[in-house]
């Protein structure tokens, strides 16, 4: 895979040279363009007014509503040649003050690193105090800087940075209002008079001495120096438990220079959010340039979405797209990286034909997918979404889909992640990401179609209250059983779809005739669904609620479960009138309690009881 992230940065250095000088995104803080002198043997502040303050022109303090003007914009370019490569190679590993810059011609630390030092008390009882900072600022910092100065003008604008630093850091900071920033804001100081251009050499110098993890576990083969590379691998002596212990090979790869540092700059960008996330890296030649398209959408066009971007690349395309990786990213680390031979945009059912998903328990005839018309992007917002309580994917204030595939999860009953959708999420959205980012259709079956949408909708029994999930469960038991041709090789010998449209004809005839009887299991199953509602809805707490059905729900044997539904007429008898001739609900109750069915296990007819319990009641007398 680092053959195909390499090909892919070269391949934006070719195509997208611009996303690389863009760089990342100026941090919030204050930044100070210093113009240094030597006149008359000493160094002198030029850019300063008559009171010694800095020129408004020369200083300017950056937020996130503030505009990219030119001097931001050249305070940008400096951070974009001395950022770091790890926070572990910056030039004072000591105290860890000055981490915002790695430059002879830039110094940048945040006030936060100030203050949690100036009173840090060290080993031996003293205080580092101010004179501590200047130190590590001198002997560290500018020490190591001056490693990347080469003899002439850059030697010349390097000891004028340092010679006045030295002297003046802390009247400096006094005067750019230390106290009145925010903790988390950076401080840079920086030359003024050294071209950005001439900021690159000494930081590709530093990059190139620095992309390897340690030096000790360089290779040289043919002239050649090989290393591991610090981006892909990190090492930590003092953690025993996260070293292998039995590999035979001590790394996994080694990479030389050149490419170490296309891994870094894919890392950055990656860091500097200038790639989507999840990002597909298209690895034949011939498909080559659609790196470039994809990053270009991203970055130029603003489409920020995966689904978005895909959109785009089959409209420019005419053609499925095939034979690329997909990679997410998350906190600078891969968490998932698979090859996908052929993306499926529209979803067919197992006989390739377009379906759909319709309500199929309300009155209302409400159309909750079309393969016609939608995409497999919409089945994760439509479909897969309410199988979690929307819980997988919501849609922020701005407006953009918050997709919650690896994110780490925290239970909140009052929104709808209560402990049980919270562990349908973590066992099943993994196997629904592969669904949809990479079609792998074969990674999600029936059977475990079957079991989250079982305990999604008993998990919304158990918090329904006064009846306001009655919808909800509806259009979730909709979904159950319109899946079937999407998920079942068998969905047409078992087509709980049809079979509920029948089942309510049936159960209807058997209601309403003497001579006809309940003869299968499934009309049993929907009989007794039926009856529970109507025994149910005679309740006349304040508070009614589907919770009540649970209680038959639990029961595993043909006996008890009759016996709950016997208890339960009992307990509202009085409202039934004995009437002369019988009618639907005498009729059924006996055809339910008469049959023995044929299946024993009473968890295998949930579906059909809750089929029937959802469905328009057959009952004509209330």
């Amino acid at each position: 895979m680092i053959k195909e992230i390499c090909q892919f940065v070269e391949t934006l250095e070719e195509q997208a040279p611009d996303l690389f000088e863009e760089g990342a995104k100026l941090k919030e803080g204050i930044y100070v363009a210093l113009d240094i002198a030597l006149e008359d043997g000493k160094y002198v502040l030029k850019n300063v007014d008559e009171n010694g303050n800095i020129l408004n022109e020369d200083i300017g303090l950056f937020t996130k509503k503030e505009e990219l003007t030119p001097f931001f914009e050249k305070c940008r370019k400096v951070l974009q040649l001395s950022n770091p490569v790890d926070k572990n190679k910056i030039f004072n590993p000591n105290l860890k003050i000055f981490n915002v810059t790695c430059s002879p011609y830039a110094v940048g630390f945040t006030k936060k690193g100030i203050i949690n030092n100036i009173e840090k008390i060290r080993k031996d009882g003293t205080t580092v105090g101010k004179s501590g900072i200047l130190n590590e600022l001198t002997k560290q910092y500018l020490k190591k800087a001056e490693e990347y100065v080469e003899e002439g003008q850059s030697s010349a604008w390097f000891n004028a940075l340092k010679s006045w630093l030295t002297v003046y850091f802390w009247e400096l900071v006094d005067k750019i209002g230390f106290n009145d920033l925010k903790d988390g804001y950076v401080i840079v100081f920086f030359h003024k008079e050294v071209p950005i251009v001439q900021y690159k050499k000494p930081y590709l110098k530093y990059v190139g001495e620095n992309v390897f993890n340690k030096a000790e576990f360089n290779t040289s083969y043919q002239d050649i120096i090989y290393g591991v590379s610090d981006s892909l691998n990190t090492f930590n002596d003092k953690k025993r438990f996260l070293k292998h212990q039995s590999a035979s090979f001590r790394f996994n790869y080694r990479v030389h220079g050149e490419d170490a540092q296309l891994v870094l700059k894919f890392y950055q960008l990656s860091k500097n959010k200038q790639l989507p996330n999840p990002l597909p890296i298209f690895v034949d030649k011939e498909e080559a340039n659609l790196n470039a398209d994809v990053v270009k959408l991203f970055n130029n066009e603003r489409v920020s979405g995966y689904s978005e971007i895909i959109r785009s690349l089959l409209d420019l395309r005419k053609t499925n797209l095939q034979n690329f990786y997909l990679m997410f990213v998350q906190k600078g680390q891969i968490i998932d990286l698979d090859f996908v031979p052929v993306f499926k945009y529209t979803l067919k059912d197992k006989e390739e034909n377009d379906f759909t998903l319709k309500e199929m328990f309300g009155t209302e005839p409400v159309m909750y997918f079309n393969s016609k018309d939608h995409n497999v992007f919409d089945f994760q917002f439509m479909v897969v979404n309410p199988i979690f309580n929307k819980q997988l994917v919501q849609e922020t204030k701005a407006g953009a889909l918050w997709i919650k595939y690896f994110d780490d999860l925290e239970i909140k009953p009052d929104y709808g992640l209560t402990d049980a959708i919270y562990n349908l999420l973590y066992k099943y959205r993994k196997a629904w990401y592969d669904f949809i980012y990479k079609s792998k259709q074969q990674t999600i079956t029936m059977t475990m179609i079957d079991e989250m949408f079982k305990d999604s909708i008993i998990d919304d029994l158990r918090h329904d209250e006064e009846l306001k999930k009655t919808a909800q469960m509806r259009k979730k038991l909709s979904l159950w059983f319109g899946l079937q041709p999407l998920f079942d090789n068998n969905f047409k010998t078992n087509s709980m779809a049809n079979k509920t449209v029948e089942l309510q004809t049936k159960i209807r005839e058997i209601a309403q005739t003497e001579s006809f009887h309940i003869t299968t299991d499934d009309e049993f199953a929907f009989a007794a669904g039926q009856l529970i509602w109507k025994l149910l809805i005679q309740s006349e707490s304040a508070n009614r609620s589907h919770a009540l059905l649970e209680p038959f729900l639990q029961k595993t044997e043909p006996v008890l479960f009759k016996q709950a539904i016997a208890s339960t007429f009992n307990m509202y008898k009085y409202k039934f009138a004995l009437y002369p001739t019988k009618y639907e609900f005498d009729k059924l109750l006996s055809e339910v309690m008469g049959y023995d069915p044929d299946i024993l296990n009473m968890k295998e007819h949930l579906p059909m009881i809750l089929a029937g319990y959802f469905s328009e009641s057959i009952f004509k007398k209330q």
